[in-house]
């Protein structure tokens, strides 16, 4: 078998996988927002009878989320950045490394957020614990909210080379844009399913037309 030919069979291959790990992180994701509690108290943040009795609950959901976005986003930047060869590349590239840099991020906010709250509501804690970590909000968010905030970046400057390049329909990267939407709209109940829902169909386009080009 020549290289050439060993290339383009290995090579379909490979971007399939990718395209795999993004559909399915993709659909995964989708339900998260009707598993996430919302505070009692309105904001950000939650109280020790919010999350007590659903510790482990919350513990498993925030590190599932977080492993889910290490592999969903770095699929999409890489994808992306596949998909888009001439025009608009450099725009892919660049939101692509924003992306990975505020994936890290996001990835070490969300499982320390994890911890201190199951940690400040095992049993025998004084209950007021939590509420001394609530009070300290640059700790708990301090690597958490920049993470996401470059995630969205990235994202939209990946979109703008998306557009650019022609290289899919356009419904895919103004559905990519909604990720704007996620910082308003509440992320928790069916506010957090909908918002979902556009992301979704946008990581599923994504992954076709990756692996669609991968087989030309």
């Amino acid at each position: 078998m020549s290289t050439e030919t060993l290339t383009r069979t290995v090579a379909p291959r490979r971007v399939g996988y990718v395209a795999i790990a993004l559909a399915l992180t993709a659909l995964a994701a989708l339900p998260g927002g009707l598993l996430w509690p919302e505070p009692s108290g309105g904001g950000e943040t939650y109280s020790y009878a919010d999350i007590q009795p659903h510790r482990t609950l919350w513990w498993v959901l925030l590190v599932a989320l977080a492993t889910n976005l290490v592999i969903n986003v770095p699929a999409q930047a890489l994808l992306t950045v596949y998909l888009v060869k001439a025009r608009g590349a450099a725009w892919a590239t660049v939101g692509g490394i924003i992306m990975w840099i505020g994936t890290a991020l996001y990835a070490v906010g969300g499982g320390l957020w994890a911890s201190a709250y199951y940690f400040a509501t095992a049993p025998g804690v004084d209950p007021s614990v939590i509420e001394r970590v609530n009070d300290d909000l640059a700790h708990i968010f301090g690597v958490l909210i920049p993470g996401s905030l470059l995630v969205a970046i990235g994202t939209v400057v990946q979109a703008v080379g998306l557009l650019r390049s022609r290289a899919v329909p356009r419904w895919i990267p103004v559905l990519w844009l909604t990720i704007v939407a996620t910082f308003v709209v509440p992320g928790n109940g069916v506010a957090g399913l909908i918002t979902a829902v556009p992301m979704t169909a946008a990581s599923l386009g994504t992954a076709y037309y990756a692996w669609k080009k991968a087989t030309v």
